[in-house]
């Protein structure tokens, strides 16, 4: 019921996968720079491709939106 790493550095345009490792649902999720995984079933995977918020450098907060206690962030340089 985490996010493994919790915290990541990537580059802008760095793809970057999600797999669920957990029985149960889970999602990837940061409304306002408009990310989304939708549910993923365990096994699943979904892959984002990193864009810097409003173009610049900054930290991108991500919660699961079924287990809103999950907390993660990615760090675009």
């Amino acid at each position: 019921m985490k996010f493994v790493p919790e915290r990541l550095e990537v580059a802008a345009g760095d793809r970057i996968t999600w797999v669920n490792r957990d029985f149960l649902p889970h999602t990837v999720t940061a409304k306002e720079a408009k990310v989304e995984s939708g549910e993923l079933a365990q096994n699943a995977k979904w892959t984002w491709t990193a864009k810097a918020p409003g173009g610049k450098a900054g930290d991108i907060a991500y919660i699961c939106r079924l287990h809103p206690v999950m907390k993660g962030t990615i760090v675009i340089h």
